[in-house]
């Protein structure tokens, strides 16, 4: 597999819903499973951020022009229509966290409680959306999607396994009267998800506490082949390779909010081609960005 160093740099702080984070307590060691109370709540996984989305599905499905619009068709409807309950899963899971932070765990499980139902009814959407796509799609493009899908469930699993020692380190709060700012927020390296090329150097992504730091995205497809020798066909396919680092990661392109593009030999005109690539990063609530203009990029033939 040919690999090559990330050329698309994307700094984002985010607040996570669901934080993955691995804290200590007294005495430096970690706390075993249990010893400050009961373990972490199951918290809505890959619900929350919703399907694959249409940039993404567009090269992972490998679908034709026709499939591809009915595919943002479905797929917008489907965002707009369950927004209030992913919004409020959210801000549910964010409150979650502010109580966790103080050590107050029966509050963070009051919160926690009521993302749980909000993630069950997006849960029984998605499956639904994701049942109706079985009837158009080819069999070759539904194994696609639930490889992705296994993928994204795996990472929610591993997200709740490093919970369970956020939730016991909060216990330790609560018992010990530890203050919050007190406890280190430790780095966590996330894996590269399915359809991405793993970077050179480094990780896909790197949390700590709650900000996620994303790795550079260059337009390759999983094996490192250059998505094409044009800028928007490289622009689109690194956009959606930093789409899929954020969905693995329990983000959207909501939470970021600072956005750094390196384009070859940029023009004025090239904006027009990255804003189009990037239309889910561009809309309300955008992030701050900034486009440079280099002479070259140390993968031959990458342009972003």
């Amino acid at each position: 597999m040919r690999r090559s160093l990330p050329y698309i740099y994307f700094a984002a702080t985010l607040l996570l819903a669901s934080t993955v984070q691995a804290q200590y307590g007294r005495g430096g060691g970690l706390q075993p499973a249990g010893r400050y109370g009961p373990s972490a709540p199951k918290l809505p996984g890959v619900e929350l951020a919703g399907p694959l989305d249409s940039a993404l599905a567009r090269v992972l499905l490998s679908l034709t022009s026709e499939q591809a619009t009915r595919y943002a068709q479905a797929y917008d409807s489907f965002m707009v229509a369950t927004r209030p309950e992913r919004d409020s899963a959210g801000a549910a899971l964010a409150k979650m966290n502010e109580r966790l932070d103080t050590g107050d765990r029966a509050a963070a499980m009051f919160y926690a409680e009521r993302a749980q139902e909000f993630g069950k009814v997006l849960k029984d959407r998605q499956e639904r959306f994701e049942s109706d796509l079985r009837r158009w799609l080819s069999g070759d493009q539904v194994k696609a999607y639930k490889k992705w899908r296994d993928g994204e469930d795996q990472a929610a699993e591993r997200r709740r396994r490093e919970d369970e020692v956020r939730w016991q380190e909060a216990g330790f709060r609560g018992d010990f009267g530890s203050r919050a700012s007190s406890a280190p927020e430790l780095k966590t390296a996330l894996g590269t998800p399915a359809g991405v090329a793993a970077p050179a150097l480094g990780s896909a992504a790197v949390r700590v506490g709650r900000t996620l730091y994303v790795a550079g995205q260059l337009g390759v497809d999983s094996s490192g082949a250059l998505a094409g020798a044009d800028l928007r066909a490289q622009a689109e396919r690194a956009f959606a390779n930093l789409g899929a680092v954020l969905q693995a990661s329990g983000a959207t392109a909501r939470d970021v909010t600072t956005l750094t593009i390196y384009v070859v030999n940029y023009r004025p005109a090239d904006l027009a081609t990255i804003r189009d690539a990037g239309a889910a990063y561009f809309g309300a609530n955008a992030p701050i960005a900034t486009v440079l203009g280099v002479q070259s990029l140390s993968r031959e033939g990458a342009l972003i």
